[in-house]
């Protein structure tokens, strides 16, 4: 079957990548994802590379990810032991070196294909998106602002965008 027949992807798009697409597309091995969303998310971002769409990502992504892949390294393979601390533990240990050192090289795999964006924090209201909706969380807000603000597509697999943010998230299926 021909992805191109799957997904709606036009060279004119211009696509907000979210972190758990980055967790499911580049993170290390350690990381497990669901084999369905691996491929279903890799045909959409094979296609928008192949089309020459612009891609975004900015700081809070850039974060979410790498503290995300740290702590799933840090649940999997350190804190079996008892009373170990991530920050006191596992951030002075051999262990975070090395995985810190793998998470930033599939990072930098990603960020040769995408322009960071600014998310305008200074004229964020923080107050006034909190009160908008209660179910959504600092980054996602800041995130949908970004999106919104600069009219691009959002490229997720959390559906708290579509459901407390009112962003479609699903924007590329025919």
């Amino acid at each position: 079957m021909n992805i191109n027949n799957l997904y709606k992807i036009d060279s004119r798009d211009k696509v907000f990548i979210d972190t758990n697409i980055l967790i499911f597309l580049f993170s290390p091995s350690f990381v497990n994802s669901h084999r369905y969303q691996v491929d279903k998310y890799s045909a959409v971002f094979s296609l928008l590379v192949e089309n020459k769409c612009v891609l975004y990502i900015n700081s809070h992504v850039i974060s979410e990810f790498i503290n995300r892949c740290l702590r799933i390294d840090f649940d999997n393979n350190f804190n079996s032991e008892k009373n170990k601390n991530y920050k006191k533990d596992y951030r002075n240990s051999a262990e975070y070196l090395k995985t810190i050192q793998i998470v930033l090289k599939q990072l930098k795999k990603f960020l040769k294909l995408a322009k960071h964006i600014n998310d305008d924090f200074e004229s964020f209201d923080i107050t006034n998106a909190y009160n908008t909706t209660k179910e959504s969380d600092f980054n996602d807000l800041i995130i949908a602002d970004t999106v919104r603000s600069n009219n691009l597509k959002l490229f997720s697999d959390d559906r708290d965008f579509q459901n407390n943010l009112g962003i479609d998230t699903d924007w590329y299926l025919r």
